[in-house]
């Protein structure tokens, strides 16, 4: 018996890689007349300057300051994010008016990039991923990209990586 193909999400860092990885991922939805749902995650803005500075920025400074600066930035970074996705779903349907990009669900969230992928996945009933691999060299094959090795290893479901061209660059 064939696997059905019925839900599929999309996952997307917003480059030139992952749009390469949306027509793969509408271009399924399509065949297979599948919802295909749409994510993007943005990074805890605190966690990760705490993580560039080397100690926990938040024990240093005011818990509320952080927070509040936290909010703002993640509000913006969410508003722009999705705005950016939404631009990469009407592009979509620049070639196909019909796209399955136009009906997909968009999700932008926030949190360490795998586990929310990883999240997702477990809880919304998808039978498959499609994301954009990073790579070009052999040392960058290699890393394949942490976020799509993480998925690739641990994904409940088929996950599909869409890499650029030899003649392209990321």
């Amino acid at each position: 018996m064939l696997p059905e193909i019925t839900s599929i999400l999309y996952a997307t860092d917003l480059s030139e890689n992952a749009r390469l990885a949306l027509r793969h991922a509408a271009s399924l939805a399509n065949r297979y007349q599948a919802r295909l749902t749409m994510i993007h995650v943005l990074p805890d803005w605190v966690e990760m300057m705490s993580e560039e500075a080397g100690f926990d920025i938040e024990t240093h400074f005011d818990y509320q300051s952080w927070q509040d600066i936290n909010a703002t930035a993640t509000a913006k970074a969410l508003e722009k994010a999705k705005a950016r996705v939404e631009e990469m779903a009407a592009e979509c349907r620049v070639d196909d008016p019909n796209c399955p990009v136009a009906k997909a669900e968009i999700k932008v969230v926030q949190g360490e990039p795998a586990a929310r992928i990883l999240g997702e996945l477990n809880s919304g009933g998808y039978d498959l991923v499609v994301m954009g691999a990073h790579g070009q060299g052999m040392f960058m094959d290699m890393l394949l990209g942490s976020v799509a090795n993480k998925i690739v290893r641990l994904s409940p479901v088929p996950v599909l990586t869409v890499r650029l061209p030899k003649n392209k660059k990321a």
